[in-house]
């Protein structure tokens, strides 16, 4: 517990990070709204075939920015209703109003860490597998123009620099026994030019690459392509702007039960 004096001071300096937070959750929103390179609209209809229930996840990622400036603008106002609380204390309902807040958080975090945990390896498996189905299923062309989800794949590995599902390390791999590899006419390279560094939406050709040698033959181990798969790639991606990562550290759990503490003694002064 706090003295209700150095309560006081700790509420205030804990409201103002809360509202740098806010700022700096809304920051991303507005670039990725404003400037979206990864995400956009060439992309987007690949990731409307991937779905887990009813969930579309090109959907999902075509509202993240919105997502994130809503999230952030919340957080601004919690931390404005515990500035009012602390620094005005003749407005006890403020105080009322973050406790209340504040103990929705950490229930909601447990309802989060409940899920995350009986949920996580399920979401990631069957995500990764949607991924690989589809590329299976569903990828023709080594090209930016005949087909709309082979093209919306390439822009995907032009965008997130990475290749495949799986990241590739020799002949077999996740192309093979695409629509595209089976031909007919079958492809000369066992990779897409896209998977080879150097190559742009504008320079789509295998002379664009960095590396004379990507992409290999069809009978040649692939070299010269991204390293990284592009489950990894879009799950970096995605961990990056998430804001799971502040509620489950236990710095997180800490700083909640501090300021729950900081509060009771700051309502019990002003009480008294």
């Amino acid at each position: 517990m706090c003295s209700p004096k150095v309560a006081t001071i700790i509420l205030i300096i804990i409201n103002v990070l809360f509202f740098l937070l806010g700022i700096g959750i809304i920051i991303p929103g507005i670039l990725l709204l404003v400037d979206n390179e990864a995400i956009n609209d060439k992309i987007i209809p690949y990731f409307k075939e991937l779905s887990l229930g009813s969930t579309n996840f090109g959907d999902l990622a075509k509202n993240l920015p919105i997502a994130l400036i809503c999230l952030g603008s919340l957080v601004l106002v919690i931390s404005v209703i515990g500035l009012f609380g602390t620094c005005c204390c003749k407005i006890r309902c403020f105080l009322m109003v973050y406790a209340i807040i504040v103990i929705i958080l950490l229930i909601g975090k447990v309802v989060v860490l409940a899920l995350w945990y009986f949920m996580n390896d399920k979401f990631t498996t069957t995500i990764k597998d949607e991924m690989l189905k589809n590329l299976k299923a569903k990828y023709k062309n080594d090209d930016l123009t005949s087909n709309e989800i082979s093209t919306s794949w390439n822009h995907l590995q032009l965008a997130f620099e990475c290749c495949a599902i799986n990241a590739v390390t020799n002949v077999t791999n996740d192309f093979d026994n695409t629509p595209w590899q089976t031909g007919p006419p079958p492809p000369t390279t066992n990779i897409p030019i896209s998977c080879c560094p150097g190559v742009t939406s504008s320079n789509y050709t295998a002379a664009a690459a960095t590396n004379p040698l990507c992409p290999s033959n069809a009978t040649v181990a692939p070299s010269g392509q991204y390293s990284k798969g592009c489950y990894d790639a879009v799950y970096d991606f995605i961990k990056g702007y998430c804001l799971l990562r502040v509620m489950m550290s236990d710095e997180s759990e800490n700083c909640l039960h501090y300021i729950q503490g900081c509060y009771d003694a700051v309502y019990d002064f002003i009480k008294g």
